[in-house]
């Protein structure tokens, strides 16, 4: 698969097989996305998957998350509430992913924005890398909201928490959201 196939191709997934991610698959995954660009060479993304009963535990925690967005989900949808409902199933199990990455970065002299752009960066590479391997994700920055429960469970001091990543061999085909128009402004052309 190519890089153009796999961005125009790629999808939040939000219902995972129970099948398990294989370690070596991922060492490959991760060996690919860590090439991202980073603020000064600093590369100061870490990166923590959990699977098992740590996975658990783990998703048991990021699901109390809901309760923040709510608010936001009823004033965005207000007018769709299955929208609102099927995002509360989500986050009550992450939609069944056997893996669930959590990503950080550590403090460095910059200002936190290029920090949080580095991981960004690293974020999306994996994303892009699990799609061409056959494995779909979804980018999460609801569970961020619990970061300093989410910090303590996994031993983290000292980093800051930028997204929670279910994934897993996907069990959906989630349908393509349409583009929005006019997001690139030309100027001196």
């Amino acid at each position: 698969m190519d890089l153009y196939q796999a961005r125009k191709e790629r999808r939040s997934v939000r219902k995972f097989k129970r099948t398990p991610v294989p370690k070596d698959l991922l060492e490959k995954i991760f060996d690919i996305a860590l090439w991202a660009p980073s603020g000064m060479n600093r590369q100061n993304w870490k990166f923590f998957l959990l699977t098992g009963e740590r996975k658990e535990e783990l998703v048991s925690i990021a699901s109390t998350s809901f309760t923040y967005l709510e608010p936001q989900l009823q004033k965005l949808y207000a007018e769709k509430p299955k929208i609102i409902e099927a995002t509360r199933r989500f986050f009550k199990r992450l939609g069944g992913a056997p893996l669930v990455v959590c990503g950080y970065f550590e403090p460095a002299n910059a200002e936190d924005m290029t920090s949080f752009q580095n991981v960004a960066a690293a974020i999306q590479n994996l994303l892009l890398v699990a799609h061409a391997e056959g494995l779909g994700s979804c980018w999460m920055t609801g569970p961020v909201t619990v970061e300093e429960e989410i910090s303590r469970f996994l031993g983290v001091e000292n980093m800051t928490l930028v997204a929670v990543i279910p994934m897993g061999f996907p069990d959906e085909t989630p349908k393509i959201p349409p583009r929005r128009p006019e997001r690139v402004v030309y100027q001196g052309f």
